[in-house]
């Protein structure tokens, strides 16, 4: 599970890697359905990149169960009890096509693009990144982070208030000091609070990039969003009683 050290560094981070959480079978039959989909919905000729499928997780079995039918669910609610986790009901499969060399200048949060009726816009409790390829390395696809931003990101929502999350599109008006690319092998597994701020790395190995992302949300969230955007432990009590 979790050791104190973990949380502490989740809470002063806003992300965490936890080492080999996802067993090699489920591993390769989501790998497998990842090349299915390739084959079937392939992205142009010659294209270098990023290149995404959002696909409904009740339709997706084999890339559901890289998140359910392992450990990684357990390791997501152990950050929030005891709040429970809602099972998503979407997914994200991240590929990145070489080559394609670059460091990303500052990162973004996810889900502005769309606003709700009541005038939610996007968001959630925790990133969820089930690493399928080797980026153990830089330039291999890394996901890259800004330690510290979820921070900032929850002090600048309590100084201007929760319309500044949208006030800038997806990228929050705070410094971007520090791009850390996240160091990852097959079967590791990537905790980022929703408020950290992100972005794709490049991808300069011969192979292609394959993360499968869940986006989580506790019990709850729709309904005190404003108040997790303003305290970044808000939904994570279990790391806020670790650092206590």
């Amino acid at each position: 599970m979790w050791t104190g050290r973990q949380l502490a560094e989740f809470a002063r981070d806003g992300y965490a890697v936890l080492r080999d959480v996802v067993p090699a079978a489920l591993r390769d039959r989501a790998v497998a359905r990842i090349d299915a989909l390739m084959t079937e919905r392939p992205p142009a000729d010659g294209h270098t990149g990023h290149h995404f499928y959002w696909l409904e997780a009740a339709d997706e079995p084999d890339l559901a169960a890289l998140l359910i039918g392992s450990a990684a669910m357990e390791r997501a609610e152990a950050l929030t009890a005891p709040r429970e986790i809602v099972q998503p009901s979407g997914l994200q499969v991240a590929l990145t096509f070489p080559p394609f060399p670059q460091v990303p200048g500052r990162g973004h949060l996810d889900g502005l693009s769309s606003i709700e009726p009541g005038g939610r816009p996007g968001t959630f409790t925790m990133l969820v990144g089930v690493v399928l390829s080797d980026q153990s390395r830089e330039q291999t696809g890394n996901l890259y982070v800004w330690p510290g931003t979820h921070r900032a990101c929850a002090e600048l929502f309590r100084r201007e208030g929760v319309q500044a999350l949208t006030a800038n599109g997806a990228y929050p008006d705070i410094p971007h000091d520090s791009p850390t690319p996240v160091l990852a092998s097959p079967g590791d597994v990537i905790y980022s609070s929703y408020l950290l701020s992100h972005n794709i790395g490049g991808n300069t190995s011969p192979m292609i990039r394959k993360t499968v992302y869940f986006r989580l949300k506790v019990r709850g969230h729709d309904d005190t969003w404003r108040d997790y955007v303003q305290d970044e432990l808000y939904e994570f009590d279990a790391v806020r009683d670790a650092v206590r």
